[in-house]
């Protein structure tokens, strides 16, 4: 009897008192989670657990501190105020005091551990920005993060980027971005350790299956192909008895270019459709030489070389410094875009913005990117006629820089942002500089596909490219579903087609609706006479 009304008065008690406990204990805040209270919260869980449903007060806490939490990071993103990587470092810091919390206080109780796992997933899946921003995280921890690490760190870092995919309802959008990244990192030869690489695949691969994985694995295998094909390559220009140099070798002092190329397969590397630019003779000589060795040898094939991309190693002579009659030489790592806009300054000193886009036809903004990256403080190699770092207009000047110079013999020629080459010619910062010549260059280019938009990284917006693929997978999971059912009513077909999409992305209702629209329209499916919402499979 005694024990029964204690009971009573503990259910009482903890019922009417738990909320204003669980602030007490948090003294104001929505939740505490100091390490030096994770005790206090562990008895607090402790009193309350002896009433079941006094628990779910504990339970609310935790996750709206969570939420707002989350928030908080979400809002630096919008304002500008932290780059993408920092918003993931503070997405892993919150899930590491939070999952002590569950783990150590809550006991690690099931429930707990769902409504952790829903606020987290509320305020990452708000937009596109969390999938885009973790993408960023793990290209910076690939190139420099992990480098030199052990392999025991390597899977660590990797498992903590894993817990905070599993949250993302828009998976695809953080291949989007990670491929993109992975084809920068893998053709710029910037990856940290190809064991992390190809760990981070398999841990995709685990979680999405083998489909999500298929386009990153034969990336990979293209760079092992195209390595073997550039040592054949090699041996082949060896074994070749010496016949007439082409007329096209004469701009590079009668020698041939050493050309390395990647050859990319259409369909597994994200690429822009940019029409290639005017290359220098000796380039396209050399790239003309291994087109011949390659198409010979693998018949059938069509290479579509991609001069957006890749980078080049050119030679650069200026005039001796003072008391010295030696001439200066510094060789420059550019891009190939670079490359094609300083070897005009070969045969003159000066060039303005339109001459150089008719003699290159480089696309207008990354012309002027690319100017401007040659127009730095530190990497003055041409001087710009106007101030400021924007470009004024077609006939804004470009001169070769006679009194460049840097410490380093290999200089390489960093590219400013798209932002910065968009200025206008009075915003503050550098002006130009300048000057270029030509005796070596090794050229890296790249054939393959024609596919992506262009990526942003810490947009918040679903890419274009993403959405197009939605719509091919939800209407191809549509048909196999009633190729299998034949009929279906609408909430069962909505609820099926989002099962099997949700481990690349959560298509919403009204999407669903629209591409069954579609479907009629082109007379995949149509609706029974009787009852509209139930469609019917048309052979």
């Amino acid at each position: 009897m005694e024990g029964s009304g204690f009971a009573s008065l503990l259910k009482e008690v903890t019922s009417s008192n738990a909320a204003g406990g669980v602030a007490a204990a948090g003294e104001g805040t929505a939740f505490p989670i100091d390490k030096e209270r994770i005790a206090d919260l562990g008895t607090i869980y402790e009193l309350f657990s002896r009433v079941p449903s006094s628990v779910n007060h504990l339970r609310d806490a935790l996750s709206e501190r969570i939420r707002i939490d989350g928030r908080s990071l979400v809002r630096d993103q919008e304002t500008n105020a932290s780059p993408p990587a920092a918003f993931v470092k503070g997405v892993l810091a919150m899930r590491e005091r939070f999952g002590a919390v569950v783990t150590e206080s809550l006991k690690g109780e099931k429930k707990s551990q769902k409504r952790m796992k829903e606020a987290f997933e509320d305020f990452l899946n708000a937009d596109a920005r969390a999938a885009n921003c973790l993408a960023v995280y793990v290209d910076e921890l690939l190139r420099v993060g992990l480098r030199g690490a052990d392999e025991r760190k390597v899977a660590a870092e990797l498992d903590r980027v894993i817990v905070i995919f599993r949250y993302l309802a828009d998976k695809d959008v953080f291949e989007a971005y990670y491929k993109n990244h992975l084809a920068k990192r893998l053709l710029g030869n910037k990856s940290g350790s190809e064991e992390a690489e190809r760990a981070m695949v398999s841990l995709l691969k685990a979680e999405c299956g083998y489909q999500f994985t298929s386009k990153l694995e034969g990336m990979f295998n293209d760079m092992r192909i195209s390595k073997e094909t550039a040592e054949k390559y090699r041996s082949h220009k060896k074994s070749l008895v010496a016949t007439t140099s082409d007329p096209r070798d004469a701009e590079n002092g009668g020698k041939s270019v050493d050309v390395e190329v990647s050859v990319l397969t259409t369909g597994y590397w994200p690429s822009q459709n940019v029409e290639p630019c005017i290359l220098p003779p000796p380039v396209k000589a050399a790239m003309d030489r291994f087109q011949k060795y390659y198409l010979n040898t693998y018949t059938g094939r069509k290479l579509s070389w991609q001069t957006s991309t890749g980078s080049a190693e050119i030679r650069a002579t200026f005039p001796p410094a003072k008391g010295s009659t030696k001439p200066r030489r510094h060789d420059l790592t550019v891009t190939t875009y670079q490359m094609c806009i300083l070897v005009l300054f070969n045969n003159r000193d000066t060039l303005t913005l339109k001459q150089i886009r008719e003699e290159t036809q480089i696309p207008e903004d990354e012309l002027r990117r690319h100017l401007v990256s040659l127009c730095t403080p530190k990497h003055r190699i041409l001087k710009k006629g106007s101030k400021g770092k924007g470009i004024s207009g077609d006939d804004d000047t470009f001169t070769y820089n006679a009194d460049y110079t840097s410490k380093m013999t290999r200089v390489k020629v960093p590219m400013v942002s798209m932002r910065d080459a968009t200025l206008g010619p009075n915003a503050e910062g550098g002006a130009g500089d300048g000057t270029s010549s030509n005796a070596a260059a090794a050229h890296k280019g790249a054939s393959g596909a024609h596919n992506a938009s262009v990526l942003v990284d810490g947009s918040p917006s679903v890419p274009a490219s993403v959405e197009e693929d939605r719509r091919h997978l939800l209407e191809a999971a549509i048909v196999r579903i009633m190729k299998a059912r034949k009929t279906l009513n609408h909430n069962d077909l909505v609820a099926e087609a989002t099962k099997q999409l949700s481990g690349r992305f959560v298509p919403p209702p009204q999407f669903v609706k629209k591409r069954v629209e579609s479907l009629i329209e082109r007379e995949y499916l149509e609706r029974d006479e009787n009852d509209r919402k139930l469609y019917r499979y048309m052979a």
